[in-house]
């Protein structure tokens, strides 16, 4: 659950410090030529045409003739804050993408955790089992015993044991797992979402 605002105040840091990578970009820009023109005007200028475009298609005031150029100053400073934005998504895409798939990591180790915890839970339950049909066995032959020797034992009423446990089926579904233990008389089963 701390996961949450730490993962806020790191989103909170990043669109701090995209301010200064804007202002890294302008410096950056005003001082290459190369950098100035493919990755700042360029980009601005792509972008006021389309916004334009997009302005008069949408208030259906026909199609633009002449759009007119952003001017120098202006493209690097819309271009240099359009290239700080995509560094603040690509950084905080990645962020949400870590935090999701840590989220399902830790989804799925807790599935196992279940998983393992029922099957060790069944399997407790089957060697239990063993133990009493080889306690009945035991039991039987000391009857058979008893009887041989003349005396009869008899065991009170509600106090005899009927479980006969199958071996489980597991059936495993895409989100959830079940574990089914068929009884005598019907199945118990163990959810484990």
């Amino acid at each position: 659950m701390s996961a949450l605002p730490v993962f806020k105040l790191g989103m909170l840091a990043v669109r701090q410090l995209s301010k200064y990578v804007a202002n890294f970009i302008k410096e950056r820009a005003k001082k290459n030529a190369t950098f100035r023109n493919y990755f700042c005007i360029a980009p601005a200028q792509l972008y006021n045409r389309v916004e334009i475009r997009t302005k008069m298609w949408t208030m259906k005031m026909g199609k633009p003739t002449n759009i007119k150029p952003l001017s120098e100053a202006a493209a690097i400073d819309l271009g240099a804050s359009m290239l700080g934005e995509f560094v603040l998504f690509l950084i905080c895409g990645a962020a949400v993408v870590s935090e999701v798939s840590r989220q399902v990591r830790s989804e799925r180790r807790k599935r196992e955790e279940k998983i393992q915890a029922a099957i060790k839970l069944t399997n407790n339950i089957l060697s239990m089992e063993e133990a009493i049909e080889q306690q009945e066995e035991y039991i039987k032959e000391i009857n058979k015993a008893l009887r041989a020797l003349g005396k009869k034992i008899e065991v009170p009423p509600g106090e005899k044991f009927h479980s006969k446990l199958l071996r489980p089926i597991i059936a495993t579904k895409s989100i959830e797992t079940q574990i089914t233990i068929p009884t005598r008389d019907k199945g118990l089963q163990v959810d484990l979402s």
